[in-house]
């Protein structure tokens, strides 16, 4: 099985196996496909588990595209119930995932203990994303009474003055969502022959390029490989995703915390935009692809490379990583009993958005997660300062992006999440002739 570390940058990126030959567009009468896997929705007072579009018929239908994975999707489901319950009887709000329902349903769970909804749900569909392909979530698709497509959006266009003035026939000019796929092969380099990725936009062979329209966005790095060697690629990223790739060394990352831009052009290298102004904004000259081969030789001197690399491309540029005492968010323990030693047996590392379990393992399953994933945007550095090196069995049954809500989980161990001083590792980037200049590092 081949294993390997991805990220997803800015969109919440998804990723389709079905054709587009089918695609529906603004304007056309949708055809009436057979909708399975519903539950939660009641037609003329019946619980139904399947029903035709024309089942809809009458009233302004909104399909929204989404997954568990996908913060923003998450985000508007109180936003929708809201809206679901102003505008009961003239719109229905219907929630479409590819994943199946053992895959959701714990996830809506966990989210209704947070706050309770009320909304359908259509797990496992396959007929709905061939009619609409689209590359990024969550996806919203307008059906009106009459059964034709009137809007493809974002979740910033669903909003209650539009839906009034759409439901009154004076069809706002909502923004159309885009989605141009560009079909490639993931497993081969990006910039292989045939690989459906132009070559005119390579600018240096081990591979460097700008943005382009249509590619995923992300990274990946892949484990090294006695016939291979490695690999490793960021995609339309701007230049703060590379500089933390080539410096991870497979052991650390450098999320937006552990950073310091102390460029003059900081604005170009990372921004606050999301959806299709973020994109433009890569499209302006701040969004990169690169990707690195090397043969097996050479594979334990891949971050060594990317390093030089971006010496060679972006000599503007001093990057390093700096050791220095700042503010930082720390696991620490409250008492020297130990509430944490693991009872043995199989390990298990069960962490999703909203829980970590970890059963015979380290402590820096949990850290590394909160670092690269749930607290990826915390202003502070997040570090593990329990000095606590055994392996532990812990069970944190609360938001992973919530610090109080971890934190009372997490008494139960005598552990808790605390701003204070500490020594980190820092990636430091600085103009090139700048680099002179320090964080003032501490032991």
């Amino acid at each position: 099985m081949k294993l390997k570390i991805s990220f997803l940058a800015a969109l919440c990126l998804f990723f389709g196996r079905s054709g587009f030959g089918q695609e529906i567009k603004i304007g056309d009468k949708v055809p009436d496909v057979m909708i399975k896997n519903i539950s939660g929705l009641v037609l003329d007072g019946k619980g139904v588990k399947e029903a035709r579009l024309s089942a809809f018929a009458g009233k302004l239908l909104i399909l929204d595209f989404w997954a568990t994975w996908c913060a923003p999707c998450r985000r508007m489901v109180p936003v929708m119930d809201s809206l679901q319950r102003q505008f009961k009887k003239e719109v229905v709000f219907l929630p479409v995932t590819y994943e199946s329902a053992a895959v959701v349903a714990p996830v809506l769970a966990a989210m209704r203990k947070i706050k309770p909804f009320d909304l359908p749900e259509v797990t496992g569909d396959v007929a709905l994303h061939k009619l609409f392909p689209h590359r990024s979530l969550p996806h919203y698709v307008w059906i009106d009474p009459q059964g034709r497509v009137c809007a493809i959006t974002e979740e910033k266009e669903v909003t209650a003055a539009h839906i009034k003035r759409m439901l009154a026939g004076a069809a706002p000019a909502l923004a159309t969502k885009k989605d141009l796929v560009l079909t490639y092969d993931r497993d081969q380099p990006l910039f292989a022959p045939g690989n459906n990725l132009p070559a005119s936009a390579v600018r240096y062979q081990s591979v460097l390029s700008g943005y382009i329209p249509g590619l995923e966005a992300g990274m990946d790095i892949y484990p090294r490989d006695s016939v291979r060697g490695q690999r490793c690629n960021v995609r339309n990223v701007p230049l703060t995703w590379l500089l933390r790739m080539a410096w991870s060394d497979h052991n650390r990352w450098f999320s937006g915390a552990f950073m310091r831009l102390l460029t003059k052009d900081s604005a170009r290298m990372q921004t606050s935009l999301s959806g299709q102004a973020y994109e433009q904004w890569l499209s302006q000259g701040n969004g990169w692809c690169y990707e690195l081969v090397v043969p097996p030789a050479l594979a334990g001197a891949a971050f060594d490379i990317m390093q030089q690399d971006v010496a060679r491309l972006f000599p503007q540029y001093h990057v390093e990583v700096e050791r220095v005492v700042t503010r930082c968010l720390v696991l620490v323990r409250t008492s020297s009993q130990d509430q944490l030693k693991t009872i043995g047996g199989k390990s298990l590392v069960d962490v999703t958005p909203f829980k970590a379990h970890l059963h015979n393992t380290r402590l820096g399953q949990l850290i590394k997660r909160l670092q690269v994933q749930y607290l990826e945007g915390y202003p502070l550095p997040v570090i593990d300062g329990t000095g606590y090196d055994g392996p532990v069995d812990l069970a944190v049954d609360a938001p992973l992006n919530d610090v109080a809500a971890m934190n009372r989980e997490l008494a139960r161990y005598d552990l808790q999440l605390i701003e204070k001083e500490a020594a980190v590792d820092l990636l430091v980037v600085r103009d090139a002739d700048d680099a002179s200049s320090s964080l003032k590092p501490k032991p």
